[in-house]
């Protein structure tokens, strides 16, 4: 969607504190003011008190009239923990709370730790007590490893911590505040309320059996509207007589459970159900969930909530429009539900509810859409609760099997794989046989989360039960997630695996399963040096992709098209590619592809010349990626960094380089720790580290191997034949590179290759040779727009200038246009010509030379003797005397022969 990120739709850029009613904060001045001096001077501090005494509203009044937090302190986020049930991993809630993604592989405490260990801040955590053991847990290991936080909690008990203060809460001052909180509230429904003395005698007798409570006296004076204040007196009254029933059964609460029984007696018994009914949402819910949980039609339902708010009983958010149920009715209403007899189509109705939405935005989901993601945010409160229910009671684990396996997209994307999964593992251990596509969702969130390994066994799990359970859509999703774990260590193997997914997707018909298997696809190209394999995927899943507007793949696909467009040496097209993959990545706060698309626009920005702009850009990025880590994402920039300073003009030492590479290298990950471990040679070589460059070259090279990647493994051979020119594989390694990137289009690597070629020449005497092999190179580099690589700038102005001091000016000039009058094809076939003798065979074609080879290539195409010296930069007599040998070699005796022999090998 144009203009408008997942992240703009689903998750704030900042803590926020939660919006309340909007009206008077009466009182508590001084509790306001002790608050502040504590947080000021200590680190744990714990709002306490019975419930209904305003300890939430006084941490939020707190955080309003100090937006930066007390003492100047960033609010690092405020967690709202009524919903959370018991069993929840604590932690992971947390992070969520705060907008802090998961860290893949992290513990959500460790990643908590790691964000705030040098930050100070306040972390608040609201209504505790349900919880407390869990968050006393949690608290303390971030207080004792983070020792610039603060923490603020709200509990109707301490969490019992060393250094914890307590502010204890009771009701108001009745001749004061709790006078004036009653007239505020009851003039907003009844602005004729009388002020004589003897109104203000009613009320303030009110506020005197209401015990002071906040809550008491909201939910007193919202009967306004419709009573006198002596009927409102009598009313709470009449409750706290000793033969009234009271429901809440704790003494603390008597005043509260009275003036709540007593706003419940007043209105109708549907209105009554209403309130129960709501109970079984946690949290903050949405009209649509409300209306769904009463089960009554749209208007009543309307009408029966609009009365809950008029009575106090339900809180309305007016900035984000949902409504809240305080912990201490919620769980009065709860107590009400239980003893309904319907009270099980209460939860049924919330499950089909949670359900019927997780199926809606299935599909979009699926395109990314900011939309469903915004929708199940706003309802994410209600959404778990109904997974609690199912799970707690055992009923309804079918709905709750679809529910996780629709909404893993939506984990996902946000950063929340470890919460998706604990979501999954709990259906799945409530008694129930998974769906194929609740395994399947399992293990997606798992690989995603980081645990690679057990993610792979159980998607093979899912794919296997797809395929007996003939569902191909889910067997395909699961084919995908083995193949893309396995492809960056074996991807021929992830191609076979991958090619089987697309198919299965097509046939299914599923577009997001078409375009991610053509994309995990062309990576397995890529891993290989397929660049063509590559952009053929890529192609072929560009109008589904199209059609379904999916930002992050879309991402994935210009990722793709920059790494194909850099090992073909079309970097200025790659550099447009990366940008775009980039900002599409980061518009959608997706840290994956943004890192790949990072280290594929700094190659072709560092080889095009401008390096200095590519470090840049890292460091840039840093902070997004700190922000947003992700699977593999660390190793990706930290490669990224290293490939722009080794082709900067001051390059790391190799110490420096491999303080930041050694973690990368010991990995393991063939396809990671090869261009780790090339990168580390580099800098050994230009160190004067001969040894240790070529210990790491080679292992680069093994690497290479492993993953058949040509371009990996010739920029490896061309590192060790630099290392050792003297060698006896030199040459044959760099005329085997040059082969094989003229043969797959691998064209950055044939100037290197050129250049190490015309060093060899210079270094057996043929300074001719070497100049001209310099030149072409030269060109290439010109045509290419690229810069002289880290390797070719440790040898290549030393060998022109022992070329220039063997050859006249002359002469010298004569090679240099000759040298860049060839093409990319035309050079290497030069260089392969130029190399000097060799063992051969004395007959047959293995006995031609390289020269030999092109004259009968020529002349088979019917061009002359003169034609053929021009292009191969040879005599007409040398073209004669290579023809008369190429006769006997071959045992032909004319042009006709030559060409129709040449004919057969080519077909044979």
């Amino acid at each position: 969607m144009p203009g408008r990120s997942v992240a703009d739709a689903a998750l704030p850029a900042a803590p926020v504190v939660p919006g309340a009613p909007l009206a008077l904060f009466a009182g508590r001045s001084a509790e306001m003011s002790s608050l502040a001096r504590h947080l000021s001077a200590e680190r744990l501090v714990t709002v306490s008190g019975p419930g209904g005494c305003g300890k939430t509203r006084l941490a939020i009044e707190l955080l309003r009239t100090k937006p930066a937090g007390p003492g100047e302190l960033p609010l690092l986020g405020f967690v709202e923990l009524a919903a959370i049930g018991v069993g929840t991993p604590l932690a992971a809630a947390v992070l969520a709370g705060c907008g802090v993604r998961d860290e893949p592989a992290r513990a959500p405490l460790e990643r908590l730790i790691d964000q705030w260990r040098g930050q100070p801040g306040l972390l608040v955590v609201d209504n505790c007590e349900h919880v407390r053991g869990d968050v006393a847990l949690v608290v303390h290991q971030l207080l004792r490893r983070c020792p610039s936080l603060r923490v603020l909690a709200t509990s109707r008990v301490p969490l019992g911590l060393t250094g914890e203060v307590v502010l204890n809460l009771t009701g108001l001052d009745v001749s004061r505040e709790a006078v004036g909180l009653f007239l505020d509230r009851a003039r907003r429904v009844q602005p004729e309320l009388a002020d004589d003395e003897l109104a203000l005698d009613a009320v303030m007798e009110i506020c005197r059996i209401t015990d002071g409570l906040p809550l008491a006296i909201e939910l007193a004076a919202a009967h306004a509207r419709s009573l006198s204040l002596d009927e409102i007196r009598d009313g709470v009254a009449g409750w706290l007589d000793p033969q009234s029933p009271d429901p809440a059964t704790l003494p603390q609460h008597r005043s509260l459970a009275a003036c709540m029984g007593w706003s419940i007696a007043l209105i109708s018994g549907d209105a009554r159900r209403a309130l129960a009914a709501l109970s079984v949402l946690g949290g903050r819910f949405t009209l649509d969930a409300a209306l769904a949980v009463v089960g009554a039609d749209d208007g009543t339902g309307r009408r029966l909530i609009e009365i809950l708010v008029d009575h106090s009983l339900v809180q309305f958010d007016a900035r984000d429009g949902r409504y809240l149920q305080l912990d201490f009715i919620r769980a009065y209403a709860a107590r009400e539900l239980a003893a309904d007899p319907d009270v099980e189509q209460v939860r049924a109705r919330l499950l089909h509810w949670a359900s019927e939405m997780a199926r809606s935005v299935r599909d979009p989901l699926t395109r990314a859409d900011p939309l469903a993601l915004t929708q199940v945010v706003r309802d994410e409160a209600g959404l778990q609760s109904a997974l609690q229910d199912a799970v707690r009671f055992g009923h309804g684990l079918e709905l709750a099997d679809g529910i996780v396996a629709d909404l893993a997209f939506s984990w996902s994307l946000r950063g929340r794989c470890a919460q998706g999964r604990d979501w999954a593992q709990r259906v799945m251990a409530a008694g129930r046989s998974p769906s194929c596509r609740l395994s399947w969702a399992g293990a997606f969130l798992t690989v995603y989360g980081g645990e690679v390994e057990t993610g792979v066994l159980l998607a093979a799990q899912a794919a296997e039960q797809a395929a007996a359970a003939g569902d191909i859509a889910t067997q395909a999703r699961a084919l995908i997630l083995v193949g893309m774990a396995q492809e960056f260590a074996d991807p021929a193997g992830a191609a076979l695996v991958l090619t089987t997914a697309v198919g299965l997707a097509e046939m299914a018909g599923d577009g997001w399963g078409v375009v991610e298997a053509l994309q995990v696809l062309g990576y397995a190209h890529l891993l290989r040096a397929d660049h063509r394999g590559a952009l053929d995927c890529a192609d072929r899943a560009l109008n589904t992709l199209e059609r379904l507007g999916h930002d992050q793949l879309r991402a994935w696909d210009a990722v793709i098209r920059a790494e194909a467009a850099v090992l073909a040496g079309r970097l200025a097209e790659a550099a447009g590619h990366g940008h775009v993959g980039l900002h599409l990545a980061r518009s959608v706060e997706e840290p994956v592809s943004a890192a790949a698309a990072l280290q594929a626009l700094v190659r072709a920005l560092a080889q095009l010349g401008r390096a200095a702009e590519a470090v840049r850009l890292v460091e840039d990025a840093r902070p997004f990626f700190a922000a947003h880590p992700g699977l593999g994402t660390s190793a990706g920039v930290e490669l990224a960094g290293a490939f722009a300073a080794c082709w900067d003009q001051t390059p790391p030492t190799p110490v420096q380089l491999g303080r930041v590479l050694g973690p990368v290298i010991a990995g393991g990950i063939p396809a990671v720790a090869g261009q780790a471990g090339l990168l580390l040679a580099y800098a050994e070589l230009a160190a004067g580290q001969r040894e240790p460059a070529v210990a790491a070259a080679r292992a680069a090279a093994e690497h290479a191997t492993t993953l058949d990647n040509a371009e990996l493994g010739g920029a490896a051979n061309l590192m060790l034949a630099a290392a050792d020119r003297t060698s006896s594989d030199a040459a044959d390694r760099v005329h085997g590179v040059l082969s094989d990137a003229a043969a797959l289009g691998l064209h950055l690597l044939v100037p290197d290759a050129l250049d190490l070629a015309a060093g060899l020449a210079v270094d057996a005497g043929r300074a001719v040779a070497a100049a001209r092999l310099q030149a072409a190179s030269s060109r290439l580099r010109e045509e290419l727009g690229t810069v002289c690589s880290p390797l070719a700038r440790q040898f290549r102005t030393a060998d022109e200038r022992r070329v220039a001091a063997l050859l006249s000016s002359d002469v010298l000039a004569v090679a240099h246009e000759e040298g860049r009058r060839l093409d990319l094809h035309q050079a290497v076939s030069y260089a392969s010509r130029s190399r000097g003798r060799r063992v051969r065979p004395s007959t047959g074609w293995e006995s031609l030379t390289p020269t030999e080879l092109d004259v009968v290539t020529l002349a088979a195409r019917g061009l002359t003797n003169p034609a053929i010296g021009e292009q191969l930069l040879i005599g007409t007599g040398t073209v004669r005397t290579h023809l008369r040998g190429v006769f006997g070699k071959l045992g032909v005796a004319s042009r006709s022969e030559l060409a129709a022999l040449a004919a057969r090998r080519a077909l044979s």
